[in-house]
């Protein structure tokens, strides 16, 4: 009679003739391919790749490893860059892929490589696709890591779940072409541009006179007759639940919102244009844009203004972060007022489905436990949620629980910074 321990004590099986002490399989992580079996097991020196099988061919196979031969052959693989390398060729459900054609993502920005496989079984519960590898430059330069190290550890917790159902890598919150280059060297398959340093938000509290100077002295003349072209007196009407609303922009609000956008623009096609160029047939990039680091709030009036802006530029995007009213703060639920938030996502929705059926991104987006209902019902069509906190906390906690002495020390470290 089978049980839930037989895949594991037929793979122990196979292994004892060998000089391996396995501390721990991974059976659904092993599957047979080209006649050789694959796997994951965990040693005193951490998890490895173990490839069983005829000695020709398990001397031919790609990895690179450390060879044992006796009746059959074992090799026993370091989980490298290399080998990761080896790993999306051989079992190409591993390489992170565009997500574009699904309408709910979530990112879930494991910083320390080690919570993915607990992501994974969380979502295999639900009709959505994970961004497993999210980082920032600022967030690798902190933990120690970079783009290929956050690549490698999500390929292998993929591999190790027998994860088939695609995922994503997001370069988050790049703000410079080299880092977008760095990112797509690695191997991403989604960009989060952020454009908090490319936003002027002192077009909006400057008085009108301020404006006007300003507008004459940085928008060239043709940008200016093409801006009001697609805006002055031109009526834009949207339709959602319950009603509707229509956006109207008279001259100083063309003025304000294009001295707002006009660095961003102008940044995010040439980053556009970059991505293009490094386009591999048949490998789309995923596309975002973010300008929600800064603290004027994205009205509808300038969500509508940008995009307008981005479409007449020949710039596509696959979501926007925008600025929400109230708080977002990492792993603590949404500060601000509910039917407030409700109202603008409806807008900021129904923009993104008329303008271009784009994600509406919404990040810091762990615990937000007062506003999840809204988003779920308003964004089921173009939702990016991004989470990162909860993930964090709940190594924070496991760590407090192990080794005590340890965490009063990181948490003494953290209070000096």
């Amino acid at each position: 009679m089978k049980t839930d321990e037989t895949p594991r004590l037929d793979i122990l099986k196979c292994l004892k003739p060998f000089p391996i002490y396995v501390q721990k399989i991974y059976p659904a992580s092993f599957s047979t391919k080209n006649g050789l079996t694959y796997g994951l097991v965990r040693t005193k020196e951490g998890r490895k790749l173990v490839v069983m099988g005829e000695k020709d061919a398990v001397l031919a196979d790609p990895f690179k490893g450390e060879c044992f031969h006796e009746a059959s052959s074992l090799k026993v693989c370091d989980l490298s860059n290399e080998n990761t390398e080896c790993l999306m060729t051989v079992f190409p459900f591993t390489k992170p892929v565009s997500l574009r054609k699904y309408p709910i993502t979530i990112g879930t920005g494991d910083r320390l490589g080690l919570a993915t496989p607990g992501h994974i079984r969380a979502i295999r519960k639900f009709g959505v696709r994970p961004v497993l590898a999210q980082q920032s430059v600022r967030e690798n330069g902190r933990t120690g890591r970079n783009f290929k190290d956050l690549i490698r550890d999500a390929a292998w917790a993929v591999f190790q779940e027998n994860y088939r159902d695609g995922y994503g890598a997001d370069g988050d919150h790049l703000k410079s072409l080299a880092e977008v280059k760095e990112s797509l060297d690695a191997g991403v398959s989604m960009i989060t541009l952020d454009l908090s340093e490319k936003l002027d938000p002192e077009a909006f509290r400057l008085p009108k006179s301020e404006i006007k100077r300003k507008f004459e002295k940085e928008i060239d003349q043709e940008d200016a007759k093409v801006l009001f072209h697609f805006f002055l007196k031109k009526e834009y009407p949207f339709q959602i639940p319950h009603g509707g609303f229509s956006i109207q922009l008279d001259e100083d609000s063309i003025k304000r919102n294009t001295l707002l956008f006009h660095k961003a623009v102008d940044f995010t096609e040439k980053v556009y244009e970059y991505i293009q160029s490094r386009r591999q047939s048949g490998n789309p990039i995923d596309f975002e844009i973010s300008i929600d680091e800064t603290d004027l709030p994205t009205s509808p009036e300038n969500h509508l203004f940008l995009i307008i802006e981005l479409k007449y530029r020949g710039v596509h995007i696959d979501g926007l972060a925008p600025r929400f009213v109230g708080e977002f703060q990492k792993g603590i639920d949404y500060r601000g007022d509910v039917k407030e938030f409700r109202g603008q996502l409806s807008q900021h929705v129904r923009i993104a489905g008329d303008y271009g059926d784009y994600k509406i991104s919404i990040h810091s987006g762990s615990d937000k436990f007062s506003i999840f209902p809204d988003i779920g019902k308003l964004a089921k069509k173009g939702l990016h949620l991004k989470t990162a906190g909860t993930s964090w906390l709940e190594a924070m906690r496991l760590v407090a629980l192990v080794n005590p002495s340890l965490f009063r020390e990181m948490h003494r470290l953290a209070l000096s910074k």
